[in-house]
């Protein structure tokens, strides 16, 4: 349920940014700051952006759903792990520096 709830409004979200950066776009163009083949160049990136942005947050609430309660263990123990390994990796390099 709440998969549902946290995906309709991040697809709003994004859907409002696109519509923004369509429309500065879109008004470059009229303006004449930007040249057209710039435009078509920067509508495509900008969808690109979009479409990925879509899909990422889908296909990770996906896959949080389906793994079992010792699996989210598992993963948030990795990367705290990590997060620890680079705190004290960068500080290392820090009293190295000195």
């Amino acid at each position: 349920m709440t998969e549902s709830i946290f995906m309709r409004a991040w697809a709003t979200i994004i859907g409002s940014l696109a519509t923004i950066a369509i429309i500065v776009t879109a008004l470059g163009l009229l303006l004449g700051v930007l040249k057209p083949a710039d435009a078509v160049k920067r509508i495509g990136a900008h969808l690109g952006i979009i479409v990925l942005l879509m899909l990422i947050p889908g296909a990770l609430v996906s896959l949080w759903s389906v793994m079992s309660v010792w699996q989210r263990i598992a993963l948030a123990a990795i990367g705290i792990a990590i997060w620890w390994w680079r705190q004290a990796r960068g500080q290392t390099r820090k009293n190295k520096g000195e």
